[in-house]
């Protein structure tokens, strides 16, 4: 029995798992390296128009919350195809569709992911605004991490950028975001290489992470270029916090970690424009809480 199935259609790329596809170097199982190397030539076939997004749609029998941005484009980085500057991304309600052959459940769970050209969310939409920012300077460079964007939106809000609307985020409840990146011509020019870092630094910026000086010390070694003045103002205030739990984890060792609640955030898109107008990138979007899509 496989351990996983493609099927490729001329609407979509379909894959079932029997154990979540894992980042590069991280996986438990030689078998999700070739499952990777036939995405990778499933999704070459996949026929898409300059603009459009790749879509991307994650779902597993695991009632567990789940990271749907990582699930389908970070841990599947190397399958993915470049030059993509609109994706959007999507978990399901736990009822992935049955696979055409039958999967060994390595964890008794079947994992399914579905990549499509510009499709809409299928099983969510927004509902409430919850915040919105626009045109908010990353002045840091983009490390791979998550503190340029946590610190852009931080620093954006203290110069009045970010509109809160009032409206709140249950402690458990589920939300989506929209992110536009405003490129400038050095970049950046990918969005699947950005996403995972912009999101969850954009998320982060709304959890209850406040000033303290033992985190002050932490940060500012990686946040070098930035004043420890402007680093303490932008610790001062969470913006909210829409979230009431701390997202950077820190020691005396160097060490910092910052990890939001993006398994929460169930639907999601993000899209380079070149049209900065400032010498940095400029970040805007908006989250908002979500509801069952309507049926059509």
């Amino acid at each position: 029995m496989s351990h996983f199935a493609i099927r490729v259609t001329d609407r979509a790329v379909e894959l079932w798992s029997g154990y979540r596809i894992q980042f590069n170097g991280m996986e438990c199982y030689p078998w999700q390296q070739e499952a990777k190397t036939k995405l990778t030539e499933a999704l070459a076939k996949l026929v898409t128009v300059p603009g459009s997004a790749l879509s991307g749609y994650y779902d597993s029998t695991d009632p567990r919350p789940t990271d749907a941005e990582n699930s389908l484009f970070t841990n599947c980085l190397e399958a993915m195809p470049t030059g993509v500057r609109f994706l959007s991304f999507e978990q399901g309600p736990s009822c992935p569709p049955p696979p055409m052959s039958p999967i060994d459940l390595v964890d008794n769970h079947l994992h399914y992911y579905r990549y499509q050209a510009n499709c809409q969310w299928t099983e969510w939409e927004a509902d409430r605004t919850l915040a919105r920012w626009n045109r908010v300077p990353r002045r840091v460079p983009g490390d791979g991490s998550a503190r340029p964007a946590w610190f852009a939106l931080r620093e954006g809000n203290n110069a009045g950028r970010v509109q809160l609307t009032g409206e709140k985020l249950g402690q458990q409840s589920d939300f989506g975001i929209k992110v536009i990146i405003h490129a400038t011509r050095s970049g950046p020019r990918n969005a699947i290489t950005n996403s995972e870092s912009v999101v969850d630094g954009i998320i982060a910026a709304f959890h209850n992470d406040c000033f303290s000086n033992d985190l002050l010390a932490a940060l500012a070694p990686k946040l070098p270029k930035i004043p420890t003045d402007d680093l303490r103002r932008a610790l001062d205030q969470p913006i909210g916090p829409l979230f009431d739990t701390p997202a950077i984890t820190h020691s005396k060792a160097d060490f910092v970690q910052i990890s939001p609640a993006d398994e929460r955030c169930r639907i999601g898109e993000l899209v380079i424009c070149n049209d900065s107008t400032s010498q940095w990138p400029e970040l805007s979007g908006e989250l908002f809480t979500i509801r069952p899509a309507k049926a059509v």
